[in-house]
């Protein structure tokens, strides 16, 4: 499947992201979808440093981070933290628009609550290359046509709770996009009104 920027543009200027009631003692967080390239679009994906403490240690991921207290307003934190991984430098002039904010509840140690806000970016027509913090092992540009290629939805699995659970995930370099990222990318397939492979429709895989 081939997305143009013009759908990008249209579908996001006609979107009414959702917006989640605040919540006592939440952390903010925020992503960006990073995309470049003329005329095929590509997005920027980085893997995650292995980290202690990082629940999302050695994932692929987009980039992007927890709010500091000099954060302004969120979209603020993703072009900060766009900058501080992979050096790209982002800008009112390369945001076309918002997602719907996410509401993320983990364990690790204490029960926390976070709510992520995810936003649209183009870059321009150059793939740049990256500049990596310490916080992220690897970065590149995947073909945005590859999220939607059924030959590329795959799985993975996790005990949870004791419970074989199966997850949707999108295949990069031997890897697996999945989980926050992957929700992340399936509320910007459904602005698109192209929803992405999930896992009841990969073949052989079942329930």
């Amino acid at each position: 499947m081939t997305v143009t920027l013009d759908q990008i543009r249209q579908a996001l200027a006609g979107h009414r992201p959702e917006v989640l009631a605040p919540e006592p003692q939440q952390a903010e967080a925020a992503v960006a979808l990073v995309l470049a390239g003329a005329p095929e679009l590509a997005l920027c994906i980085i893997q995650r440093a292995e980290r202690d403490g990082d629940p999302w240690s050695g994932h692929l991921a987009l980039p992007g981070g927890r709010a500091n207290p000099t954060d302004p307003h969120p979209r603020a934190v993703a072009e900060r933290e766009t900058r501080e991984e992979v050096g790209l430098a982002l800008g009112e002039g390369h945001w076309l628009g918002d997602l719907s904010q996410v509401q993320v509840r983990f364990t690790g140690g204490l029960y926390r609550r976070l709510v992520l806000y995810p936003f649209v970016y183009y870059l321009g027509p150059d793939l740049l290359p990256f500049a990596f913090s310490d916080e992220v092992k690897d970065a590149f540009w995947v073909p945005l046509a590859h999220l939607w290629d059924p030959a590329n939805a795959s799985h993975v699995e996790w005990e949870r709770e004791g419970n074989r659970v199966l997850y949707p995930a999108i295949r990069v370099r031997g890897q697996a996009i999945w989980g926050l990222t992957f929700r992340v990318l399936t509320l910007f397939s459904d602005v698109l009104d192209s929803p992405l492979p999930h896992l009841e429709e990969i073949p052989g895989l079942g329930r």
